[in-house]
């Protein structure tokens, strides 16, 4: 003889436990998601800094090598500026340098630009989170003959090497001849609300090359 059972459905109690367990299982998958987009966020702005840092950096290291040595001089921009935080020369060497202006929203990309002319005073120093370079151009056509003409065509660019500048510090590591400039440069950026910033930190002994405007390694 067959016995039929009579089918039934969830109580209330399995119903509510159902739920709850849903309920858990999607705030985990919530949690893993919003994590796993942070890392990733996270991630891709940390390569950016760390070559928004390195572009600065190489932009610092070709001023102080196309510089003659002699000329280089280490201050601040002003009294609101932290110390050792302004670099200024001479050029030996027409110089160019890849500026990070794309990712500070300064230009449309980013781009190898000129950055002084040979025989000009270039300052390189941290304003505030900008990392500047500043340097004077004479308006083509002008007579370099004529020191009036000069003066009043004579123009100084501004270019931003990177907008995410925490501090920025150069010492003459020997301060008898001046032949290496220690630089340390350190960028942060928040990527994410309620989360710490991103911090990239550089540091490098640069050779000055030109101590006069002979040539390389000229002493």
């Amino acid at each position: 003889m067959t016995t039929l059972r009579k089918k039934r459905g969830f109580t209330l109690i399995e119903a509510m436990i159902s739920v709850a367990i849903l309920g858990i299982v999607s705030v985990g998958l919530n949690k893993l998601y919003m994590n796993s987009v942070y890392m990733w966020n996270y991630g891709s702005a940390r390569l950016a800094l760390t070559g928004e840092a390195r572009i600065a950096m190489t932009a610092i290291k070709k001023m102080i090598q196309n510089s003659q040595g002699a000329s280089l001089t280490i201050s601040r921009f002003d009294a609101n500026q932290p110390a050792n935080s302004y670099l200024t020369a001479v050029l030996a060497e027409t110089m160019f340098i890849t500026t990070t202006q794309a990712k500070c929203g300064c230009s449309s990309q980013t781009t190898q630009t000129l950055a002084g002319a040979t025989g000009a005073p270039v300052e390189m120093y941290q304003y505030g989170t900008y990392l500047r370079s500043v340097f004077p151009y004479v308006k083509p056509g002008t007579d370099l003959t004529d020191n009036t003409a000069v003066q009043a065509n004579t123009v100084y660019q501004t270019v931003t090497l990177s907008a995410n500048v925490e501090n920025v510090m150069f010492a003459f590591l020997d301060s008898t001849k001046g032949t290496a400039v220690s630089t340390a440069i350190r960028l942060s950026k928040v990527v994410w609300a309620n989360r710490p910033p991103i911090v990239v930190y550089l540091k490098e002994s640069i050779t000055v090359k030109r101590m006069h405007s002979a040539g390389f390694y000229h002493n």
